[in-house]
């Protein structure tokens, strides 16, 4: 499998590796338990990560410049409207997760240097240019592009180097230049269920690849001719573990019920000229099915807007709702998650 890496403007190091600088070389490489100085407890994480009064949406906001971001709307926000709070980072942001102990994880997009993380996560509360809660380095050039928690919240990350990618998982809490505690030889958008089971959309063989907990052994697929799955780029999974489909080549969002693997054909899509689904840069979509309504969230790089469908859409249907406009900060929105 070959994912070309997306190049944009050269930006400095986002953030050294903390553990790097501060502690020998040794230490660098130790065991999982390795930490920079400054790692919190995991009282202190679970303190610091804090449940959302609201529910909100998370962006990871690629922008043009040399800032990335991360912007948080209330799940319910509509038209040309303000974030609510809004992360700085220097870095280019491709996906971001969320846990109520660990806080918000992002990957850190192109890596230009071995020192620099790959991914960080920041408690909910951090606003402006905050100081990350943990950063995972020594990934190598290349670049990390999708990130999940678990129920326990081990971090799941999808990375990419030259012709190596992997998805590796991480402790609650590790950081600095460690290795992951496992690795799963596949990689592409990510999906952890309430069971934590682990859904990759594979774009490479066009298929959604399942995992049971705890296993690098992949267990069963989505795919085939009756799929429709052409270019699956993110999944998502509802309260009920139906399973959600962005397929880039289409530009369709499929849904596939619980349980279902093989070469079956979706009990639903969205797709048309009314979803606003087209006109991306070709490279992400995000994708997040609330599990309180079941509304389908869908970023659009292209057109700089969160779309929201109904939990019932189908078709060619218009989205019920959407953020975009200049007052929401907007700018190559890739990848989100839902705080709820």
């Amino acid at each position: 499998m070959t994912i070309t890496l997306r190049r944009i403007n050269l930006k400095p190091p986002y953030h050294i590796g903390a553990a790097c600088v501060g502690m020998m070389l040794a230490a660098c490489f130790g065991a999982q338990s390795a930490s920079i100085a400054s790692a919190p407890t995991v009282g202190a994480r679970i303190a610091r990560a804090q449940r959302a009064n609201t529910s909100l949406i998370l962006v990871a906001n690629e922008e043009t410049g040399l800032i990335g971001t991360i912007r948080e709307y209330s799940e319910g926000a509509n038209g040309n409207v303000a974030p609510s709070n809004v992360i700085s980072r220097i870095g280019n942001p491709y996906a971001v997760a969320f846990s109520s102990t660990e806080g918000i994880a992002m990957a850190n997009g192109i890596i230009e240097s071995g020192g620099q993380s790959g991914a960080e996560t920041f408690a909910l509360s951090a606003t402006g240019n905050a100081q990350p809660l943990t950063g995972i380095s020594c990934f190598g050039r290349g670049q990390t592009n999708a990130v999940a928690f678990d129920s326990t919240g081990h971090l799941y990350v999808a990375s990419v180097s030259g012709r190596s990618q992997a998805i590796d998982i991480f402790a609650p809490g590790a950081s600095g230049c460690i290795s992951p505690m496992r690795t799963i030889p596949d990689a592409g958008g990510l999906a952890v269920d309430g069971n934590d089971v682990l859904y990759v959309a594979n774009q490479a063989t066009a298929t959604i690849d399942i995992f049971p907990p705890g296993s690098s052994t992949m267990e069963a697929q989505i795919g085939g001719t009756n799929t429709g799955l052409g270019a699956p780029r993110t999944v998502a999974v509802d309260a009920s573990l139906n399973v959600y489909v962005f397929d880039m080549k289409t530009a369709t969002i499929s849904e596939f019920p619980a349980g279902v693997t093989g070469n079956v054909a979706p009990i639903r899509t969205i797709a048309g000229s009314k979803t606003g689904l087209d006109g991306g840069n070709g490279f992400s979509f995000g994708l997040a099915v609330s599990k309180r309504n079941g509304e389908i969230f869908v970023s659009n790089p292209g057109t700089n807007a969160i779309l929201g469908f109904a939990r019932t859409a189908s078709g060619n249907t218009a989205p019920i709702q959407m953020i975009a406009g200049g007052a929401t900060g907007l700018s190559d929105p890739l990848g989100l998650s839902l705080v709820e």
